[in-house]
């Protein structure tokens, strides 16, 4: 029993060393660095109960429906412009060391009311961003108001002390105003979605993952490519796999790659290296600490 807790602490641990570098989205740095204090003649402030929830069904106007199963669905609702994002599916993760990461289903109650079972966050260059969760519960707490925009309504989520509004729907929109509005002008039609990770996206298998990320380069960000896509499943024998895609991989990356792959089956990893264009594609199979232990040496 000791060993067990013992491993099952390590994994923990690698996970946290293993994520630490990747945009582990908190919501509310997401969401308030670009809110304050916002006032709006058109909001309604009813009053708010203790614990009081509504159903989707009880909102007014349009709601959100779109397929919402990978970080390419996120994507697809995203204004132009993103430069990472990352797609957790919470409920998957339960009992794996990802949860201690992204925490679990009940993770955002405090503000919902409900649990969320699968969540997508994004930024931009200006520190921007929103995020998207899917509450199976179809119920939420009430909000302190709304206001209306092209046909749905906008709940506010505080009592005006941050710019944070969301959406209902499937799934629930949630950011500032000015960053909902705009993927509600995705969702109309009158706004373009982001098409930046195509082309990474489409080496990509999202079926099972618990974890996607993508990321392009930038001036903040530090990546060995043009752009990064990292997903996370756990295979039904307990191991773990990992996939890396990279555009346009540095030499250096390249090179640790091949040295790595040519011993890998010492260290208990199964490499799987396929090149396509100016993608390159990396799939490391192993158990969680080993993967870890691989990602860091391919990192030096």
């Amino acid at each position: 029993m000791k060993q067990q807790k013992d491993k099952s602490t390590k994994n923990q641990k690698y996970l946290a060393i293993f994520l630490a570098a990747t945009m582990v989205l908190s919501v509310f740095v997401a969401l308030t660095n670009n809110g304050s204090n916002s006032n709006d003649n058109n909001i309604s402030t009813p009053e708010v109960k203790d614990n009081s929830t509504i159903s989707f069904s009880q909102v007014p106007g349009k709601q959100v429906h779109h397929q919402f199963n990978s970080i390419t669905d996120g994507l697809n609702m995203s204004p132009e412009g993103v430069t990472s994002a990352i797609y957790v599916d919470l409920q998957k993760a339960t009992g794996t060391p990802v949860e201690s990461i992204f925490g679990n289903i009940t993770m955002m109650r405090s503000i919902y009311g409900s649990d969320v079972t699968k969540r997508y966050s994004t930024t931009y260059t200006n520190g921007g961003g929103f995020e998207l969760h899917q509450i199976p519960e179809q119920k939420i707490l009430m909000p302190w108001g709304a206001a209306p925009y092209d046909g749905y309504n906008l709940l506010a989520r505080t009592n005006n002390t941050y710019d944070i509004w969301n959406v209902v729907g499937s799934p629930v929109i949630l950011g500032p105003r000015q960053s909902v509005e705009k993927v509600i002008d995705v969702l109309e039609g009158n706004a373009t979605s982001t098409s930046e990770f195509n082309q990474i996206l489409s080496q990509a298998d999202p079926a099972n993952v618990l974890f996607q990320e993508v990321t392009t380069k930038t001036n903040k960000t530090e990546i060995p490519a043009d752009q990064y896509y990292m997903d996370l499943k756990k295979l039904d024998d307990g191991s773990y796999s990992q996939t890396s895609i990279f555009l346009n991989v540095k030499p250096e990356m390249a090179e640790n790659i091949t040295t790595y792959k040519a011993n890998s089956s010492d260290r208990g990893v199964t490499y799987n290296v396929t090149t396509s264009g100016n993608l390159t594609k990396l799939e490391m199979t192993s158990d969680f600490a080993a993967l870890y232990n691989e990602t860091k040496l391919l990192s030096l």
